[in-house]
């Protein structure tokens, strides 16, 4: 199939399949005539690089895994089992930050009721908030 084709089933810009192409991620496809051709396997690949990124990976830590592939001719499953707990792991430190911020925020919010007088759930302010503007 045509890169138009693929960028249709991929939701992938031409330009972007192109760069996976030239860095590696991705085989340079066969040619017909001056077109290039692509394979149920590109579209496959590229679905999986766009979910990836989807989830945080950068194409450079998607070229590692490629390259390694390519030097020792088997997908490094381990590899790639390892980046995805890196990224679990941040994404849990990140969950806590956040939740520790939340509820910050609303210690802050009672500890201004408390302060001024006013004791407003957080729909309440949330329906305060939409009042005044």
């Amino acid at each position: 199939m045509y890169i138009g084709k693929v960028s249709a089933l991929t939701g992938a810009t031409k330009k972007a399949i192109h760069h996976y192409e030239a860095i590696g991620l991705i085989p340079i496809p066969i040619r017909k005539g001056k077109y290039r051709v692509y394979s149920e396997k590109d579209v496959e690949l590229i679905l999986l690089i766009r979910r990836a990124q989807a989830f945080g990976f950068t194409l450079n830590e998607m070229k590692q895994l490629v390259a390694h592939k390519a030097k020792y001719n088997i997908f490094p499953l381990n590899m790639a089992y390892d980046l995805i707990e890196q990224k679990q792991n941040a994404l849990r430190k990140e969950v806590k930050r956040l939740t520790e911020q939340d509820e910050g925020l609303e210690m802050l919010r009672e500890e201004l009721s408390r302060l001024f007088g006013q004791s407003l759930s957080s729909d309440e302010c949330k329906q305060s908030v939409a009042r005044s503007t």
